[in-house]
């Protein structure tokens, strides 16, 4: 599979091992030589084994153990299409369960947002975002003007390790006194200005301003938030500092953040979020008749035909239903993991368990002899040494120049490495990181055959997806691939969704609000005409009744005025006044 540079990379790593002096300092010149003359390389790749003593049978057969152990590895982490579309047949299904019953049916929780809809241009003010989303908080001042881009102020701080693994009551104070602090330099604090808070954690949501956090991940472990309402927490310790004037209106997801932010740059076009940072997610908007989960508990009567979902597509596989696309790799990483056998699809896509994925795959090889003469060093072999920057600056590198990865080495406290480690350890960069655009690829396919529209946007957000330099053109690839036929997507790159994303989703509830207010002012003022109208109609039927009983009167004063005339004469009658005058002759 790794065809020449596998063999060649085996080969340079025996040569070097059997003559390290003749191997890097007679080589390595013909070799810069050979970049200008293929033919030359060609000839000096044949006849490696010219002045060197006989190869045996017995290293020729530990040489194919070699390429055989290096060929095993790199295969477990290549997911042919036929895989793929397994997996996404299976995250189908456990999306329609997710819609039926939410995180206790389905490992893909489905969860209802209560964001009806996206952004149509008018909305409008200035708002307040709050984005908790991994070891970060940002606070943020934004005003929405119609047709222009958005006015952001903001202030950005590191949620400190006691706050993250201390007590829900510490955290929420923690990010109170951050909002203060910024709403009292920018001199807002007492405007009485709405909140949108982007809480990138799996919540099970009640309506926008209710949700009950089910999980921690990303590092939290605050005690006393899981089952908790996150809004009444942060109102809570609010409350208790006593010296803002806010009104949080809206708590949502990142990823649905992401979505709205996209729509918003492409003039309300977006039909899924995709966030694939530290962990991966997406949201879509869905038809209010198939979403069962979520709106008998509502603490709100949701009226709108769509809704936007938070599938949770991270926790898919920790039912095992995806053990067949994990390797003994991503297992031995899951054990080590902080929560293992949660959230398996995070684990596979996004960016924190993938430097270490490689970091286990690397140890193996060095540990087998295939790599770095089988030395390595402790910083290698101690887990979470490699961070997953690692593989986007690898990878970065310039053609030949290979100066990030020697930079990298350095840090990793190994010394001793020729050119053909270099090349393994960039190709199980590749392999490990190609894997997880390919599934996240399946995964947003999953999605777009689902709503299966012919042209459709995906937003995506996130660190991995930004800064690995090959992430989004593979994505892109494999989704060419994987979605039916008929259908054509863009993918857009949407910057700060969380942030911009909050900020936009409480403005959308505050235009639907005003919606709503002059919507009650219009059936308050038809009741009123209603009204005034029933009062004419009996007004004028009491005046109907009223002339017939003074007409009656009339008639029996004249029927009494007859019955006393005499039978034979004649009778001259006028009417004046709306009275009938009789004289006899």
């Amino acid at each position: 599979m790794l065809g020449l540079i596998t063999i060649t990379s085996v080969i340079r790593n025996w040569r070097n091992n059997l003559r390290p002096e003749e191997g890097r300092n007679e080589k390595r010149p013909v070799e810069r030589e050979a970049n200008d003359k293929c033919e030359t390389n060609a000839e000096v790749e044949r006849n490696f084994d010219i002045d060197e003593p006989p190869i045996s049978i017995c290293f020729l057969f530990h040489l194919f153990d070699f390429f055989l152990l290096l060929e095993t590895i790199m295969a477990e982490f290549k997911l042919p299409n036929e895989t793929l579309r397994r997996m996404m047949a299976h995250m189908s299904r456990n999306m329609d369960k997710g819609l039926e019953g939410g995180p206790k049916k389905s490992t893909v929780s489905m969860l209802p947002s209560f964001v009806p809809e996206l952004p149509d241009g008018t909305e409008e003010g200035r708002f307040i975002a709050m984005d908790l989303g991994g070891t970060n908080l940002r606070v943020m001042l934004m005003d929405i003007i119609p047709g222009e881009e958005l006015k952001t102020e903001q202030f950005n701080t590191r949620i400190p390790n006691w706050a993250m693994h201390g007590t829900g009551e510490q955290l929420f104070d923690y990010i109170t006194k951050c909002l203060a602090e910024f709403l009292i330099e920018k001199g807002v604090e007492n405007d009485g200005l709405p909140v949108g808070f982007t809480f990138s954690y799996p919540c099970d949501q009640k309506s926008l301003r209710s949700a009950t956090l089910l999980r921690w991940t990303k590092g939290f472990e605050a005690s006393g938030v899981v089952g908790e309402d996150v809004v009444k927490l942060l109102e809570k310790s609010i409350a208790k500092r006593g010296d803002i004037n806010v009104e949080v209106l809206a708590l949502i997801n990142d990823t649905v953040g992401t979505m709205v932010a996209a729509a918003h740059e492409t003039g309300g076009q977006c039909h899924i979020g995709v966030i694939i940072a530290t962990g991966t997610n997406a949201s879509y908007m869905e038809d209010i008749s198939k979403i069962k989960y979520g709106l008998s508990e509502s603490t709100t009567d949701y009226k709108y035909p769509t809704m936007i979902i938070d599938t949770e597509w991270g926790g898919f596989g920790d039912h095992s239903e995806a053990d067949y696309i994990l390797t003994q790799y991503d297992k031995i990483v899951d054990s080590f993991s902080e929560h293992p056998g949660v959230n398996t699809f995070d684990k596979l896509v996004g960016g924190k368990c993938m430097g270490e994925v490689v970091r286990v795959v690397l140890e193996k090889l060095t540990r087998a002899g295939v790599l770095f003469d089988g030395r390595g060093s402790e910083t290698l072999f101690k887990r979470d040494s490699f961070p997953t920057k690692y593989i986007s600056e690898i990878l970065r590198d310039e053609s030949g120049s290979y100066i990030n990865i020697r930079d990298i080495m350095g840090e990793l406290g190994i010394d001793q490495y020729n050119f053909s480690d270099m090349l393994l350890v960039r190709e199980v960069c590749i392999v490990v990181s190609h894997r997880a655009a390919n599934l996240g690829a399946a995964a947003i396919a999953c999605i777009l055959n689902r709503i299966r529209k012919k042209n459709m946007v995906a937003g995506i957000d996130g660190s991995t997806y930004k800064y690995h330099p090959f992430f989004d053109f593979w994505v892109h690839d494999k989704l060419k691939e994987l979605v039916d036929p008929g259908i054509k997507f863009k993918l857009i790159q949407t910057a700060d969704g969380s942030g911009k994303g909050a900020a936009l989703i409480t403005a959308i509830i505050a235009r639907l609000n005003k919606r709503k207010q002059q919507q009650c002012k219009i059936d308050q003022h038809i009741i009123s005409i209603g009204q005034n109208v029933e009062q004419i109609s009996e007004i004028k039927e009491n005046g109907k009744e009223s002339m017939k009983e003074k007409q009656k009167e009339r008639i029996d004063e004249v029927n009494l005025v007859t019955d006393d005339m005499p039978i034979n004469g004649s009778f001259n009658g006028e009417i004046q006044n709306g009275m009938i005058h009789l004289s006899t002759s």
